[in-house]
């Protein structure tokens, strides 16, 4: 199988969406990618907004040309809460055989009353200090900026112009959509600063022994553009029923 997700910033809604954005023509890397391996399964990660950006041109054409390299392929939108990830963070899943099967597509493992709320991942670590040897570290606030933190509601920006960052996130339910934001992460629902680099893998569903190399900028980028692991895992679980029905299906070859 190949698995991967071209750069969803141009598709973004949290972004300018621009069809121009030449980002967004990346996916062509991708199917060119499964065209000379021919594996049995894809699965291609993106936004939501990926299939509505350009009244859905660029849906139809990736959908097209998979369809070209003899694939039945499909899209789902999957909530990572619905999977115990303490996050609210859609994606389309699109995933594609070569042997005009149906894809399989994981089931949730969370009713919307049995999420997984944001302090549930980092409340131990609101008493630690910086620290770099865990990842935990965050953008510098000058005492100016803390007290301009300290006046953002729950659910609010710190700034009206740009209101999906800096937004202080809400205790008692899963965090909103994790980004890298150039250093401009989400508010800690308690403290007045933004969220760690480890906070944010903790809400990602990073085990804590995996080590973001880098600077705390780059760090933030790593973790932010990332597919929560466990939302991976069980897109892959899927995958690996639909692998064994294809090798124990001998028409498949």
């Amino acid at each position: 199988m190949v698995a991967g997700g071209p750069p969803c910033q141009g598709f973004s809604v949290a972004g300018l969406r621009k069809p121009e954005d030449e980002r967004n023509f990346l996916f062509k890397e991708f199917t060119r990618i499964i065209e000379e391996v021919r594996p049995w399964v894809f699965v291609m990660e993106n936004v939501p907004g990926i299939i509505t950006l350009a009244k859905g041109h660029f849906y139809r054409e990736i959908l097209s040309n998979f369809a070209h390299l003899g694939y039945s392929t499909s899209v789902r939108i999957l909530e990572s809460a619905d999977f115990g990830v303490p996050q609210f963070r859609s994606r389309a899943i699109f995933i594609g055989n070569r042997f005009s099967m149906n894809n399989y597509y994981p089931k949730p493992t969370r009713r919307a009353d049995q999420y997984e709320p944001i302090e549930s991942a980092i409340e131990d670590l609101e008493s630690l200090d910086r620290d770099l040897s865990i990842n935990h570290d965050w953008t510098k606030h000058s005492k100016q900026m803390e007290e301009r933190i300290s006046r953002v509601a729950p659910g609010e920006s710190l700034y009206k112009s740009f209101k999906d960052a800096w937004k202080r996130q809400r205790k008692g339910m899963p965090s909103m959509t994790i980004k890298e934001n150039h250093g401009g992460t989400h508010i800690h629902y308690k403290l007045n600063r933004c969220l760690s680099v480890r906070e944010m893998a903790r809400i990602q569903t990073f085990p804590d022994e995996f080590f973001f190399e880098g600077t705390t900028k780059e760090g933030f980028k790593q973790v932010g553009n990332a597919v929560p692991p466990l939302l991976a895992k069980e897109i892959g679980l899927a995958v690996v029923k639909m692998l064994e029905t294809i090798k124990h299906d001998e028409t498949s070859f």
